[in-house]
This record gives structure tokens, C-alpha cells and sequence, in this order.
């Protein structure tokens, strides 16, 4: 069960990210208004380092991970978009994270649809899950744009988060 790489959209590729990436994605890592309601929080250039290495490795071991998101018009990295594995189920769940300078362009729900479309063509899953909390109602605008379903309310990370599905036979 692996999804090829790079993934395209019409404006995006998602690719594995590299160590050349750290300074990139420190400016989405290291911006407190990004992280706001990411668990980790904001992260240094050696968290960040070691989060990249993190995403890499699982790529290599589990064939899907969290991955760059590249303008192709520029090739400037923008953010990050792919998937981890929900706790409570094993089942992959759909992450995304933008850098500021990118939000309200599309990209969130562009990367997020592309990593729908890529695991229901490459993994043998049911569905696939987002959790996004609750008070992030940007993120759960995208979540329902690309036609997730929000089934309810779970605490994660300390916190109320949404649960939100979108199914195979939805894909």
C-alpha cells in the first residue's frame, strides 16, 4: 500500500519532503498563528528538522505520509498535506497546514482533495478521517469543501476536535 509520488493538481505537486526543506517549512512550523491549533505547537529549525526526517521515514516504511506542497508556478513550498495514521482506528487520517502568505487561495482544499483521490486509488481503505478542532473553523470549511462529513465530536490532544469521514464508495 503505497501512493506514488509526486501527487498533481492543477496548481500544486506534493512531493516527500527533503532536508533541504527545514528553513521552508519553518516559516508554517514557526509561525504561532499557523500552529494555533496544531497539537505540537510551534517548532524550531531542529524540531522541524526532526519532524521532516519523521515524515520521510514514514513514507519509506508505511508507503503514505505527510508531504510538501509546492507551487508549480513557482516552486516555492507553501505547506504540508498527506496523512498520519488515526490512533483510535489505524485508519489514515488527512492533515493539512498552510503558510499564511498561502491561505485563501485554494490550496488547503486543492492538496487536501488530491490526498483524498490519491488514497482511495492507492490504499486499501474504507475511508479516511480528519480531525480538526473545533474552534479552527477555517480547516473544517476545507474538510466539508472536499466533501468530508463531520460525525462528531471527539476530545484529541486534550481538546474538542471534530471528527470528520469521507467514505470510498463517497470518493
Amino acid at each position: 500500500m503505497t501512493i506514488p509520488l509526486p501527487i498533481e493538481t492543477e496548481r500544486l505537486v506534493l512531493r516527500a519532503f527533503t532536508v533541504e526543506d527545514v528553513e521552508a517549512m519553518l516559516s508554517v512550523y514557526g509561525d504561532p498563528e499557523v500552529m494555533r491549533f496544531i497539537p505540537s505547537g510551534v517548532l524550531d529549525a531542529p524540531a522541524t528538522a526532526r519532524m521532516l526526517a519523521a515524515y520521510r521515514r514514514a513514507q519509506e516504511t508505511r508507503g503514505f505520509s505527510v508531504w510538501a506542497v509546492v507551487l508549480k508556478s513557482t516552486g516555492r513550498i507553501v505547506g504540508d498535506a498527506g496523512f498520519n495514521l488515526f490512533a483510535e482506528t489505524g485508519e489514515p487520517e488527512l492533515g493539512y497546514s498552510l503558510a499564511r502568505h498561502a491561505w485563501g487561495n485554494g490550496y488547503a482544499s486543492e492538496a487536501a482533495s488530491g490526498c483524498l483521490a490519491a488514497a482511495f486509488a492507492h490504499l486499501h481503505c474504507v475511508r479516511v478521517v480528519a480531525l480538526v478542532d473545533v474552534d479552527n473553523e477555517a480547516s473544517q470549511r476545507v474538510a466539508a469543501r472536499i466533501g468530508m462529513e463531520r460525525i462528531d465530536t471527539i476530545q484529541a490532544h486534550g481538546r474538542p476536535h471534530a471528527l470528520f469521514v469521507r467514505s470510498r464508495e463517497a470518493a
